[in-house]
């Protein structure tokens, strides 16, 4: 196996016990890519990926149309999800997709999160935009999702979730993680009363940092 190929897989394993243990996914939700380099591939979870014990050889290598190139499981059915963002964003290196439970609260209501923590507007580039319905496993749900994206790195899914995309498995990892907890302060918030968003202008003044390290448009 090449050895480029064989990291991934292992990064991939890391990244699902991470989220996993962060209570942003349950066994068989949710999935991780991460771009093969200089090609139209990527390697993905398998479907009804094992968080509890990922395993590198179940981890799964194919090309952006689908084709499995390396043995593995049966990949996941967003693979087309993911896809896009690797052919549209070409600072994309990674994608995660989680069912974390503040996240799915406002994607049930079809409500996007506010910037409500100046950290937003440096790891994600704003708040996060909610996306028109799709079903699961369809070419218009990965459509849907970069159309409502816009230039941030977060997107919620109608009904579904939470998609995140990073320069690196790192910045996703963190950035699951910045959402769901945005998103529980958020939702607990609105309860108690009026939830006051940082203003605009404070947003402009963090974009630098955003574009350097973060954007991946």
């Amino acid at each position: 196996m090449n050895k480029s190929i064989s990291e991934m897989k292992n990064q991939i394993c890391w990244a699902s016990k991470e989220i996993y243990q962060r209570g942003l996914v349950n066994v068989g939700e949710g999935n991780i890519s991460l771009r093969v380099k200089n090609q139209d591939e990527m390697v993905i979870t398998p479907s009804g990926n094992n968080y509890l014990n990922p395993l590198p050889e179940n981890m799964v290598h194919i090309t952006f149309e689908g084709k499995v190139i390396t043995e593995g499981k049966k990949p996941s059915t967003e693979y087309y999800l993911h896809r896009i963002f690797y052919e549209q964003r070409p600072r994309v290196n990674c994608v995660i997709h989680t069912h974390s439970t503040y996240a799915s609260i406002l994607a049930v209501q079809r409500k996007a999160l506010p910037m409500i923590f100046e950290e937003m507007g440096v790891f994600l580039g704003g708040g996060v935009p909610c996306s028109e319905y799709a079903r699961t496993g369809t070419e218009q749900l990965g459509k849907n999702a970069l159309k409502a994206m816009g230039k941030q790195n977060a997107v919620i899914l109608a009904n579904h979730g939470l998609v995140i995309v990073g320069r690196s498995v790192k910045h996703c990892v963190f950035g699951a993680q910045l959402v769901e907890k945005m998103a529980k302060i958020y939702v607990t918030s609105i309860s108690m009363g009026k939830v006051y968003e940082i203003p605009e202008e404070i947003l402009s003044n963090l974009s630098d940092r955003f574009q350097v390290e973060f954007s991946t448009i």
